[in-house]
């Protein structure tokens, strides 16, 4: 019954937050001309850059402790100095950001203007963090109601303030700060709840001279500096090719090529995030108490063989419905985009892919093992990006280029995690999501789905989501990968 409770809370939460993100777009492109769009995606990619390589790797190191450090009730006493951290973080992006925007050909230059873009971006890295950080401890504990909860709280506030800021001031900055206002609404009040749990449990009295630390050194070099790396160099391939993009075609064509790439975005999000809040505290959990190379090798294995079949499902859904997905979640003047969804298409099944697989360095804590995959993409990226803008190509070109870059980390990762840790596939269920895709590639090669008006589009949609969800739910119906990841309690007490 637990069980059941808790993947209601999960199902209801992701299907709320994506009709959230639905409606965020559609109002973002009717109140945003592409070129802010575009302004709006470079200031996302200076939060990007702080998430992935100056606090997603302790956030990792959170992430992969906190069971433990919950069951022995020291959690929130190790967060103190991940605080003073974010502040130092967030105050050195401000300045970056000011100088940016005083340089960048694409903005205005008026210094009212940096400061607004400086203090958003600050902002929302800062609350952002610990947004995501509380929020995402209470999914992790099986707080599921609170956790989803704070989550819609978050979204909702933010597109309310956002879309009232971007009505009345039409930029970029002004939707950033409406997604701040959110964000912080939703991490005092996922601060809270975790406070209001913690303190139900018996807790261990700490002196000045005992409190325990957040990272030692040997973690942050063996750990956390690796990871560092080599999420920067998934920031250089994913997202700061955006600032190139930007100066080489214009902010406005940056804005339709991340309109494109966002749809799909947006899909996979769906997916991905319903995994990542319902499966991997399990996931984590397993990993927290496995000893044998035996035993990580087979829970690696459940998360792949559960998840990889329905990115297959997924990917041909996203595929079909490109167009009508587009006519839907977008103003029309950027409906020119549709090409960027398909390329999306491939740059997202490529990374969720490649991130299933990442998670035996996580098990095995060898986090340079993502320095490869992720350099060998970087590297596509930007030696096509030079090459494209310096042939004067359009940015169709550009957009295979991040396809390419994409498939190509994709199979860098699989070969360097399946060496250190195989992985044990589940032919049955592979094969059966392979062929749905490659059904879905042949139907819009021979057959393809057109359709005119929003409403004859959102009908396609449906009947798209409910064969894909049957297979799915087919996919998943008396799975033993799926049982084994969910055999275990997400907490001691």
């Amino acid at each position: 019954m637990a069980l059941r409770s808790d993947l209601l809370w999960v199902l209801f939460g992701r299907i709320a937050t994506a009709l959230i993100a639905i409606a965020s777009l559609r109002i973002m492109t009717l109140l945003l001309e592409p070129k802010d769009f575009g302004i709006y995606t470079l200031l996302l990619a200076f939060q990007g850059f702080c998430g992935l390589l100056l606090i997603n790797p302790v956030g990792q190191h959170i992430n992969r402790h906190t069971h433990a450090w919950w069951d022995d009730s020291t959690l929130l006493t190790r967060l103190v100095g991940y605080n003073r951290y974010l502040v130092a973080v967030s105050s050195g992006i401000a300045l970056v950001v000011l100088g940016w925007w005083m340089l960048y050909p694409g903005t205005d230059h008026s210094m009212a203007s940096a400061l607004l873009a400086a203090l958003a971006v600050s902002t929302i890295v800062y609350l952002g963090t610990w947004n995501g950080t509380f929020v995402y401890i209470l999914n992790m504990l099986g707080f599921r109601s609170s956790s989803v909860g704070w989550m819609l709280a978050s979204s909702i506030i933010g597109l309310v303030i956002s879309s009232l800021f971007a009505y009345e001031y039409h930029t970029g900055t002004s939707w950033v700060l409406g997604q701040a206002v959110g964000l912080a609404v939703g991490a005092m009040g996922a601060r809270f709840m975790l406070r209001q749990y913690q303190a139900a449990r018996k807790l261990v009295e700490f002196s000045s001279h005992n409190v325990p630390i957040l990272l030692d050194r040997q973690t942050l070099m063996a750990y956390c500096l690796p990871l560092a790396a080599a999420t920067g160099l998934m920031w250089l391939q994913n997202t700061g090719y955006r600032f190139w993009v930007g100066g080489a075609w214009g902010a406005a064509e940056l804005g339709l090529l991340a309109v494109g790439l966002s749809i799909s975005a947006q899909i996979w999000a769906i997916i991905e995030t319903l995994s990542m809040q319902f499966l991997n505290p399990y996931f984590f959990r397993h990993i927290t108490e496995v000893q044998s190379d035996t035993q990580k090798s087979a829970v690696l294995s459940d998360m792949v063989n559960v998840m990889w079949p329905i990115y297959a499902v997924l990917a041909g859904f996203n595929v079909v419905f490109a167009s009508s997905l587009l006519t839907v979640l977008t103003n029309e003047r950027y409906h020119a985009a549709v090409t960027f969804v398909l390329f999306g298409v491939l740059i997202e099944f490529a990374r969720c892919t490649g991130n299933l697989w990442s998670y035996a360095a996580q098990i095995e804590r060898r986090t340079a093992k993502y320095i490869v995959p992720y350099g060998i993409g970087a590297l596509i990226v930007w030696l096509g990006a030079v090459g494209v803008s310096y042939v004067h190509s359009d940015i169709v070109t550009m957009a295979i280029v991040l396809a390419i870059s994409g498939l190509v980390m994709c199979a860098a990762m699989v070969l360097v995690m399946q060496r250190m840790m195989p992985v044990k596939l589940d032919v049955r269920r592979w094969l059966a999501g392979s062929l749905m895709l490659l059904a879905c590639l042949l139907s819009v090669i021979y057959m393809p789905v057109k359709a005119d008006g929003i409403m004859m589009n959102i009908g396609l949609i449906m009947v798209g989501l409910v064969v894909a969800g049957s297979v799915m739910l087919a996919l998943l119906w008396r799975n033993t990968a799926l049982s084994r990841l969910l055999a275990v309690s997400l907490r001691s007490a």
